[in-house]
């Protein structure tokens, strides 16, 4: 696999998103959980896998499943969110799921080769390749990086199961990167190589593609797409739906990089807030919020949420990837 270009299954560029409203459940079952294609699917199989770890390490390794099945397992369940459409970064697609991966922390992996003393990022690369179809280019594989200190934390993984399942193919079989806490173009399916770099990777969807425009002392920089901000949405009652005047329980997920602290919610369109209650964190899941609302007047409604998160980073009202959900409804 390493040093050679994996063939490809299909080159169809997919993408699947589950509605709000039906992730009625705190593990979002598989058959829920999104899934998106960047390039396609390659042709790998299980036997025939392997991962190459070189670049600034004290010693170059190529390991295959048997190597990745004999090191500590573990589980971790996280709340995993796709960034969207690299071209459009302030469409909101709300494109999420809260699962359980297993398999072996990256860390593990990487003291097996030893990290060197110069390494500052992790470059992760996948066995798809060909036209990015949005825009015509051609990439010879999906390549990413991640901050050495954030690879080298105890919820990253290299995954082999999903919800207690082995993964398949759509989800990235046979080995994949899951990084809890960053959007999940970070997270490389069909992974072939890890390398350590004191750089930034050179690939199109690292270079070009997912990096947002920030104004950082007068100057326009741009930024990776890594930290999820803080989200929320409403899944009941539904939009577009009828609710019977009384007595009304709102409810939904929120989720951040870091905890949530706060979820507010408009019953009028955004003109007022109020608090909702929020379950505190476990782990790095997504947090359950509730609100009791009692219509006061019958017709056409809109509902809203907002999380602010333990960093003081609130959803903001339009503009971004993560702005506030709306929700339109009829009182009966």
């Amino acid at each position: 696999m390493p040093g050679s270009k994996v063939p490809m299954k299909d080159n169809q560029r997919y993408n699947s998103t589950t509605p709000p409203h039906e992730l009625d459940e705190y593990r979002t079952p598989t058959d829920k959980f999104f899934v998106v294609h960047h390039l396609g699917i390659p042709d790998m199989t299980a036997a025939a896998w392997r991962l190459k770890v070189d670049g600034l390490v004290h010693r170059a390794i190529d390991l295959g499943l048997a190597d990745i099945a004999a090191l500590p397992q573990v589980e971790v369940e996280a709340v995993h969110e796709c960034a969207g459409s690299p071209l459009r970064p302030t469409a909101a697609v709300r494109r999420v799921g809260n699962v359980v991966w297993g398999g072996v922390r990256l860390k593990d992996v990487l003291q097996l080769a030893g990290v060197g003393g110069d390494a500052e990022y992790v470059w992760a690369r996948g066995a798809d390749s060909g036209v990015y179809p949005p825009t015509g280019r051609d990439a010879d594989s999906y390549l990413k990086d991640l901050p050495l200190r954030k690879a080298l934390s105890d919820e990253v993984l290299l995954a082999t199961t999903l919800n207690g399942a082995p993964l398949d193919e759509r989800h990235g079989a046979p080995v994949r990167l899951v990084v809890p806490g960053f959007y999940g173009t970070n997270s490389v399916k069909w992974l072939t190589e890890l390398r350590l770099e004191a750089s930034r990777a050179n690939g199109y969807f690292t270079t070009e593609l997912y990096n947002d425009a920030a104004v950082q002392g007068g100057v326009e920089v741009r930024r990776p797409v890594w930290e999820v901000a803080p989200h929320s949405i409403i899944v009941a009652p539904a939009a577009r739906s009828h609710v019977p005047a009384g007595p009304c329980r709102v409810w939904g997920w929120a989720w951040s990089a870091v905890p949530v602290q706060q979820v507010e919610i408009s019953v009028d369109a955004g003109r007022q807030w109020r608090n909702a209650v929020v379950d505190a964190r476990e782990g790095w899941c997504w947090q359950r919020f509730t609100f009791d609302w009692t219509p006061q007047v019958s017709g056409p409604q809109q509902l809203a949420c907002r999380a602010t998160d333990a960093n003081g980073n609130v959803q903001p009202d339009s503009g971004a990837r993560n702005h506030v959900m709306r929700l339109d409804l009829t009182v009966d």
